[in-house]
């Protein structure tokens, strides 16, 4: 026979061993550095990857940016599900009334009163 089962089958094993090697290092490049490229994270060893100094510094302003985003992100979500019931937005004119007003007017006057009580006085 020209064309013998087992033969076809040792040709088809060949044929896929080289594309499956291929394939295999195709995506150990790709997915080795996560897709970023590789000099940017060389950059990054050679300036915080070295040391334990330089990672600790990478580790500690990495999460104080982060807490600051987190933070801003979460007191606007806050303020935006809490507008006009926090202190701060609250409308405050509306709760002005006139009697507030004259308490006030009369509290300067007894001050004054007071004061040229004390000036009389002297």
């Amino acid at each position: 026979m020209l064309f013998n089962s087992t033969a076809l089958r040792n040709i088809s094993r060949v044929g896929l061993r080289s594309r499956t090697a291929t394939s295999q290092q195709l995506r150990a490049k790709t997915t080795a550095s996560g897709g970023i490229p590789t000099p940017v994270l060389q950059g990054w060893y050679n300036i915080f990857g070295k040391s334990t100094i330089g990672y600790a510094t990478w580790l500690v302003a990495g999460i104080i940016v982060a807490e600051g985003i987190t933070g801003t992100l979460s007191d606007s979500v806050w303020n935006s599900v809490n507008a006009g019931r926090t202190f701060e937005t609250v409308d405050w004119s509306k709760f002005a009334s006139d009697d507030d007003d004259d308490d006030e007017d009369e509290d300067e006057e007894e001050e004054e009163e007071e004061e040229e009580e004390e000036e009389d006085d002297e």
